[in-house]
């Protein structure tokens, strides 16, 4: 038997929907839909015309359901950014209840919700939350306590929040989309999860995924999360100093920084394009990096100061940066990153086990299936003996409850 399971990556710019059939044993995601949309509605991770964000949403998802080829929207989980989330570390402390002092599962679980019970603002919910590690009667770094004998269980977690009004309005989207959402995922967790290799958590790394109006950061010491940080800059901004400074439409813009654009000095290209008198205009490589140059240095010098302010400043971490996200497809984008930051730069522009999505496509997905892969990958570790969607709906079952009338 398997389980039909979804996720929206609700962009700025894009709508991005995965389907996947899921095993029984909720060990192999195998992606059986998918479709891309411009975004509307929404502006910095925030629905600003909620008719127009929910068509969009639904468009997107129908789109997806008829390449899965299956009868009905399954079960979806959403990806969201936006600089209203943020991120605070909690810890929590029970004692060790069995005769034994062995630790059980429901310890660990008991030491996960008196982590979450920490007092948040009212205007504030908790959207998700990633457990960073436990410590066993003064004992550090232990990943998975159940089995070991001890007395005083503490566990570590982040807790990701969100601004209840914004996140109400995002809900209200979705079901006026008629789309069952079971849960969120900050698109930066989700998105390392498909990105990012267990070498580079491990040995410590920063992911930037610089979308259309925002760049997400997730940083990672040790192999866990550390920190999010969010910029209200990114790609986009490129585009429209293109069309500003060229004095061209928009589009042209885009399809300029797509062709010609680049930061690699050697490269010479031309390109007609369309201003805005509508006369045919000729332009080259030259004009374009002159304009993408500057705006690339300064969204790599906000994520600098960014890490400053997130207490991990980019020396400090061993891994250097790994770059997603439609920006990601820069040409030179690398190189340049690299000599300017003085730091290991990797861009990641495919996901590493799926061909189904074409090269140019696929860093576009990569917030979607990386919120499958952490769902499903959650499952099979934790929970392999329950339904996935079960357990599906245990995971998010507290997120709806402030709403419900």
């Amino acid at each position: 038997m398997s389980d039909f399971i979804g996720a929206i990556d609700l962009g700025s710019t894009k709508v991005a929907v995965v389907i996947a059939n899921l095993s029984e044993k909720n060990e192999e995601l195998e992606l059986i839909g998918f479709s891309m949309i411009p975004s509307k509605g929404i502006s910095y991770g925030v629905i600003n015309d909620i008719q127009e964000a929910s068509a969009c949403i639904k468009e997107a998802v129908q789109r997806a359901v008829r390449m899965a080829g299956i009868r009905s929207i399954p079960k979806m989980i959403a990806t969201i950014s936006g600089e209203k989330i943020t991120a605070i570390p909690s810890r929590g402390m029970i004692i060790v209840k069995s005769r034994e002092q062995e630790v059980t599962e429901s310890d660990v679980r008991r030491a996960i919700e008196a982590a979450k019970a920490t007092s948040i603002p009212e205007d504030r919910e908790v959207i998700y939350h990633v457990v960073r590690g436990f410590r066993l009667d003064g004992q550090n770094g232990i990943m998975n306590p159940i089995g070991m004998i001890g007395t005083r269980l503490e566990s570590d977690l982040l807790l990701v929040t969100h601004d209840k009004v914004q996140l109400r309005n995002i809900i209200n989207a979705f079901q006026k989309a008629e789309i069952n959402i079971e849960g969120f995922i900050p698109q930066e967790i989700a998105a390392s999860e498909a990105v990012l290799t267990p070498e580079e958590k491990n040995l410590g790394v920063v992911l930037v995924d610089i979308g259309g109006d925002l760049t997400n950061l997730a940083v990672f010491k040790e192999g866990y999360l550390y920190a999010i940080g969010i910029l209200k800059l990114g790609g986009e901004r490129i585009t429209k100093d293109i069309a500003i400074t060229l004095k061209i439409p928009t589009e042209e813009a885009e399809r300029a920084k797509k062709i010609i654009g680049t930061l690699k000095e050697e490269k010479e290209e031309s390109l007609e394009v369309m201003s805005l008198q509508q006369k045919r205009i000729k332009i080259n490589t030259s004009q374009v990096r002159e304009i993408i140059q500057p705006r690339v240095e300064e969204i790599l010098d906000f994520v600098l100061k960014k890490l400053e302010e997130l207490n991990s400043p980019i020396e400090l971490i061993p891994g250097g940066i790994v770059i997603t996200g439609g920006t990601a497809l820069l040409d030179g984008l690398e190189e340049f990153a690299q000599e300017y930051l003085k730091v290991p730069v990797r861009v990641s522009r495919s996901l590493r086990v799926y061909n189904i999505f074409e090269e140019k496509d696929a860093v576009f997905y990569s917030s979607a299936v990386g919120a499958l892969e952490r769902i499903t990958r959650t499952v099979s570790t934790d929970e392999s003996s329950k339904n996935f969607l079960d357990y599906l709906k245990e995971i998010f079952k507290n997120i709806f409850s402030p709403f419900k009338e």
